[in-house]
C-alpha cells in the first residue's frame, strides 16, 4: 500500500520548510506554501541558488502574517496589513504577474542580511500568477508548479549511490510518499491522495538548490547529490530530474497516512546513463593568490577578481545572465570568452569556439566576454541596480 509519509510547506521561497501532519490543498499550493518571496526592488525573484544563507532563515506562520528568524537569531514579524495595497509587477523564471510589497523597514531588515537592496513580497489572498503551461491553474511563488511529490524509495535509491550525506528535505518536496518502488512515480499520470485527485504533469528538473545544506546554508563542494543524479536521471536536453510536478483537480485536506491510489498511468520518461562529471581539484583556484582582474563584458569594463565564478561577478555588477541550475549542467549561462583564460571548475565548462559556462569558470587574469541573444543577435544590456 502506498501512503503519504510527510507533508511540508515552505512559507517563504528558499527559506526553511515546516513539516505538517495535515494541510489544506489549494489550487495554488498548500495553504501558506511559498506565499512570500524575496525579490529585487524591480520584482525579480531571489533564491538560495545565489544566496544560500536564505535557507538558514526560519519562518513561522502566524494567524495574521508571518514571523521570520534570521541566522543570527534576530527576528521580525510582518502582518498581512503591513503590505502595500497596490499590486506591483513581479517575476519568477520569466513568468510575470503582480504581488504586494512589504514596507521599507521590513525590506531594509532583509537587505541588511543579503547586503543588497531587496524586498519581501506576498501573493495576496489569491495569487495572480498562473502555471506557464497550464494558464488555467494558479500557483504561488513556487518555481513552476503548485506541488512537488517525492517518493522516499527513489530518494533512498539515490542515497545509496551518493558518496555524500544527503537529506530528503534538500529536495523541497511538499508531498512525500512511501510504499512505492524506486521511481515508480515516473509511470503515474493521475493519483488520488485522500480525497484529492492530482495530475502528475512532468518530472521536476533539479538545480544547485539540491546541493545546499538545509542546516548550514552551504553548497556541497562536489555538487552532490546533483552530480550523482546526473549519472542516471539526465535526459537528452541536459535536464536532471527528481520528483514530480503536480497540479490538483479540486481542493481538500491531505493528511499524513492517507492512501495514494493510482488512477491512470503513462509511459515513463527515458534517461541517459552517463559517467560521473569530474570536478577538477580546486586547490589551484582556492589557493591562488587573490588578484584584481579586468573583466570586459559586451564592451563595458569593470574590476573583478580571480576567486569567484564569472556568473556571480557579472551579477554583482548588475548584468542579467540567463541561468537555471548554476551547477554546470543545463548550459543556460553559456557566454563567449573572446580573450583571456579561465579555470574551469567542472569538465565540460569550456566548450568549443570559446564558449564557456559562466557558473563554472573563474578568470585567471584579464578577460573579455560577450553574450548575445542567439535568435535576434541583440546584446544583453546591463541592468540598472
Amino acid at each position: 500500500m502506498i501512503n503519504v509519509s510527510r507533508l511540508y510547506i515552505h512559507p517563504v521561497k528558499s527559506m526553511k520548510g515546516i513539516r505538517l501532519s495535515h494541510a489544506f490543498a489549494r489550487e495554488s499550493g498548500f495553504t501558506f506554501d511559498r506565499d512570500f518571496m524575496i525579490t529585487t526592488p524591480e520584482g525579480t525573484f531571489i533564491t538560495a541558488r545565489k544566496f544560500p544563507v536564505l535557507l538558514c532563515f526560519i519562518p513561522t506562520v502566524m494567524a495574521n502574517g508571518i514571523y521570520i528568524q534570521a541566522p543570527d537569531g534576530e527576528g521580525i514579524a510582518i502582518t498581512y496589513q503591513d503590505f502595500e495595497t497596490t499590486l506591483q509587477p513581479t517575476e519568477v523564471w520569466g513568468n510575470h504577474f503582480t504581488a504586494y510589497v512589504a514596507p521599507d523597514e521590513i525590506n531594509q531588515w532583509f537587505s541588511r542580511y543579503l547586503k543588497m537592496d531587496v524586498q519581501l513580497r506576498w501573493t495576496g489572498e489569491k495569487s495572480t500568477r498562473r502555471v506557464k503551461k497550464n494558464p488555467e491553474t494558479a500557483v504561488s511563488f513556487a518555481d513552476g508548479y503548485p506541488y512537488l511529490l517525492i517518493n522516499e524509495a527513489s530518494f533512498q535509491y539515490l542515497q545509496q549511490r551518493c558518496p555524500a550525506s544527503i537529506n530528503i528535505e534538500q529536495f523541497r518536496g511538499n508531498i512525500l510518499i512511501t510504499g512505492a518502488k524506486p521511481f515508480e512515480e515516473d509511470t503515474w499520470q493521475t493519483i488520488r491522495v485522500g480525497s484529492v485527485v492530482m495530475d502528475l504533469m512532468k518530472p521536476c528538473s533539479r538545480c544547485i538548490m539540491t546541493t545546499i545544506s538545509i542546516d548550514k546554508g552551504v553548497k556541497h563542494p562536489n555538487t552532490e547529490p546533483l552530480a550523482t543524479l546526473q549519472t542516471f536521471r539526465s535526459d537528452e536536453t541536459g535536464d536532471v530530474d527528481f520528483g514530480q510536478n503536480v497540479i490538483i483537480r479540486q481542493t481538500g485536506i491531505i493528511r499524513v497516512g492517507d492512501t495514494v491510489e493510482v488512477l491512470a498511468y503513462k509511459e515513463a520518461k527515458q534517461y541517459l546513463v552517463t559517467v560521473p562529471v569530474e570536478t577538477q581539484s580546486t586547490p589551484i583556484v582556492e589557493h591562488a593568490q587573490e588578484q584584481t582582474v579586468s573583466i570586459e563584458f559586451n564592451g563595458e569594463i569593470f574590476e573583478g577578481n580571480n576567486q569567484e565564478v564569472l556568473l556571480e561577478q557579472l551579477e554583482n555588477n548588475g548584468y542579467v545572465i540567463p541561468y537555471s541550475c548554476r551547477a554546470g549542467l543545463c548550459g543556460s549561462c553559456v557566454i563567449q570568452l573572446d580573450e583571456g583564460d579561465v579555470n574551469a571548475l567542472k569538465a565540460g565548462a569550456i566548450k568549443r569556439s570559446g564558449k564557456i559556462l559562466a557558473c563554472s569558470c573563474i578568470p585567471k587574469g584579464n578577460v573579455k566576454l560577450s553574450l548575445k541573444d542567439n535568435k535576434n543577435q541583440i546584446d544583453i544590456n546591463k541592468k540598472m541596480k
